[in-house]
């Protein structure tokens, strides 16, 4: 049995939601498989076509430098999903495989297709994992260890995905579990279906002029070996972020080429750096990656809201969804 797990799971509505799950789950022995398999292969691993810029160094190891590009395996896969559709929004949700209290939270609020007319799917581990995608066929899993530094690698098997499995998908949105999500504002206010799809498109609440932490204090201590630079390009902060379902093959194809950081958000900005995609501005204050205290009509103008989930979450969409049709007043603020 597989021990290392990820996964996500899934909901396609004529706009679609995807939801990764990941997870990671060891015994010493499958713990130190993968190790092997990984120090084996770090020299073919560390091959590429071609450097970008000064990212790339021949055979580079480092513990904080996740192992990519590697072929890494679909060990549960719903490659199916898309078939025949062409979803107009694919959500992919980071949540690790044990965490099944968020991905409850999220089925039963933002997630729920049945609010929408649409299809969604969850997660669990590993044989749990299994029999949640049996019963909802929404779980995909890769076999890689599930550590904050891999984040970047989730990320990746994201756009790996929706490149294999899910190319007819319009837009796609990464968010992590502890948010609130206003599907409705996203698709209405944001992407509008009425138009035409847009391409190279991609926006989020915008981080600029930041650079990596270099004290070893920090969790999100990038040390020079992994990332020269000073600055980073400017990058959509990780919580949540949207884009063209073209940019996926893009990033995926570059992030073959470059160096993988252990910063997520900070590698899709150097992506798109690479690819000469420039950020969109998204609507003024929609994309919120710090909490606000919850106020329903101020909450029908978001797109997302960091630091929502369980309880607080629950009840939060709850009163949200009760007051859907309440007209509210304008602020003169």
């Amino acid at each position: 049995m597989n021990n290392r797990m990820r996964c996500r799971i899934f909901l396609t509505l004529s706009f679609g939601i995807l939801m990764f799950v990941f997870g990671f789950f060891v015994c010493y022995e499958g713990k130190i498989k993968i190790i092997n398999k990984w120090t084996q292969n770090s020299e073919k691993l560390q091959e590429r076509k071609k450097p970008v810029n000064n990212l790339i160094y021949p055979v580079f190891k480092h513990p904080l430098a996740p192992p990519y590009p590697f072929p890494y395996r679909f060990i549960i896969n719903q490659p199916e999903k898309c078939k025949n559709q062409k979803p107009f929004l694919v959500i992919m949700v980071l949540v690790q495989s044990q965490d099944l209290a968020s991905r409850h939270t999220i089925r039963e609020t933002w997630g729920n297709e049945s609010i929408y007319d649409v299809e969604i799917v969850p997660e669990r581990v590993q044989d749990m994992l299994e029999e949640e995608s049996r019963i909802f066929g929404d779980i995909i899993q890769q076999d890689f260890m599930d550590t904050y530094y891999n984040l970047t690698l989730k990320t990746l098997m994201g756009m790996e995905w929706v490149t294999k499995f899910c190319p007819s998908a319009s837009y796609v949105m990464k968010i992590d579990n502890d948010m609130f999500l206003n599907v409705n504002y996203l698709i209405h206010n944001l992407l509008y279906p009425n138009i035409p799809v847009r391409t190279n498109y991609f926006t989020g609440d915008i981080a600029k002029n930041t650079g990596p932490l270099r004290d070893k204090a920090y969790k999100w201590y990038v040390p020079p070996e992994v990332y020269p630079n000073d600055t980073y390009p400017p990058y959509c902060k990780g919580p949540g972020y949207v884009f063209s379902a073209d940019i996926a093959k893009n990033i995926y194809d570059i992030a073959q080429e470059i160096r993988v950081i252990p910063m997520e958000d900070s590698f899709i900005g150097i992506c798109l750096y690479e690819l000469h995609i420039p950020l969109s501005e998204p609507p003024r204050g929609a994309f919120n990656t710090n909490r606000l205290h919850y106020d329903h009509c101020k909450f029908r103008k978001l797109i997302t809201v960091h630091h929502y989930g369980g309880k607080v979450l629950r009840n939060t969409w709850a009163d949200f969804w009760a007051k859907k049709s309440q007209k509210c007043t304008e602020s003169r603020n």
